[in-house]
């Protein structure tokens, strides 16, 4: 019985010291993916297009996707802009199909955040050219763009 403990003690001590080396073996290849899957990724936001301020319609917002880059998403109406209160405000966005709402965007040399909207609507659902116009439009100014 005392030979028959031991040899089982024995088998679980190597299997506890096997499945532990194994784990770190794992790990190990999980690190090492990991930083090839960082090195990809930010070669590929460095490879992404950026629009210069430049090089932008002042009448139009843009916004970054990591898909895409900076891209135009819509255009713009009878903008306002109070730096005091930190707002900017606009009569129409118009082709706003593409303007994530809750994303930031930017809009001349701004960043800016949009609080609130009047009123939304589709003008043609059937034609893809006519986009969405956004009506009474108050944006919060979040910051500067810097390129």
């Amino acid at each position: 019985m005392y030979t028959f403990l031991v040899v089982f003690t024995a088998a679980i001590i190597f299997l506890v010291v096997y499945g532990y080396l194994h784990l770190l073996l794992v790990k190990k290849k999980f690190a090492k993916a990991n930083k090839e899957d960082q090195k990809r990724r930010q070669e590929r936001l460095d490879n992404l297009p950026v629009i210069p301020l430049s090089e932008r319609d002042d009448e139009a917002i843009y916004q970054w996707s990591f898909h895409h880059g900076d891209r135009l998403v819509a255009r713009t109406v009878g903008p306002e802009i109070d730096e005091e209160s930190k707002k900017v405000r606009f009569t129409e966005i118009t082709d706003s199909d593409l303007l994530l709402l809750p994303d930031e965007c930017h809009f001349r040399k701004y960043k800016l955040e949009i609080d609130t909207v009047g009123d939304a609507k589709k003008t043609d659902t059937t034609n893809s050219e006519e986009g969405r116009i956004l009506r009474q439009v108050t944006a919060q100014i979040t910051g500067y763009v810097e390129h």
